[in-house]
């Protein structure tokens, strides 16, 4: 198995106890930007291929950019087609400022991509408020719904890596509940248990 962190909003608690736990600033930014801006806020279930297609080549587009890797395009889909992908934007002057891609249960909404595409019309200041609002708005509405957590889908344990040292930044703004959690496969077979270990060695 393998370990990892994640950083989680408890959703059951009230707002004014989620915003106790927001860096003051981000709360005065995101206040800024909701009450002096114009603009489009939605999340998106059970998406048209056409919509989908729009958002992940939108992703690929800002991938390119930042020399990431591109969208793993299947999983999306097939997400979609269970109905658990959420994708939520921010929309200014018909430009998307900022976008999220969820994983979405009962129990919590894992935000499994989150990027601001290339845009020329905006400043870095106005679309990282954007952003924060975006974070915040969904925030609101998963709770509104009944989601029981809100994932950030990750927190980079090392000290290397100066641009996932970046994203623990933003993410760490909203939230310092820090889990430690497990991926990979548990074999229930004894057969399987076995070969399993002889691979191994």
């Amino acid at each position: 198995m393998n370990e990892f962190y994640t950083l989680l909003i408890d959703l059951s608690q009230s707002i004014e106890k989620i915003k106790e736990g927001i860096y003051h600033r981000t709360l005065t930014e995101i206040s800024s930007f909701l009450k002096n801006q114009n603009f489009e806020h939605k999340i998106l279930f059970n998406l048209t291929g056409k919509e989908l297609s729009a958002f992940i080549q939108l992703f690929n587009q800002f991938a390119k950019e930042k020399k990431i890797r591109s969208a793993e395009s299947y999983r999306l889909k097939t997400y979609n087609k269970y109905g658990i992908l959420a994708v939520s934007f921010i929309r200014q002057k018909d430009k998307f400022l900022c976008v999220n891609f969820y994983r979405v249960t009962s129990e919590r909404a894992v935000n499994i991509s989150s990027f601001t595409p290339k845009n020329a019309e905006f400043n870095a200041t106005h679309i990282g408020r954007a952003h924060r609002a975006l974070h915040w708005l969904d925030i609101l509405e998963f709770r509104n719904s009944g989601v029981k957590y809100y994932d950030f889908c990750g927190w980079y344990s090392g000290q290397t890596d100066k641009a996932l040292l970046n994203v623990n930044k933003f993410k760490e703004q909203f939230t310092n509940f820090k889990i430690k959690e497990y991926t990979g496969v548990v074999y229930l077979n004894p057969t399987l248990r076995f070969l399993k270990k002889m691979i191994g060695s």
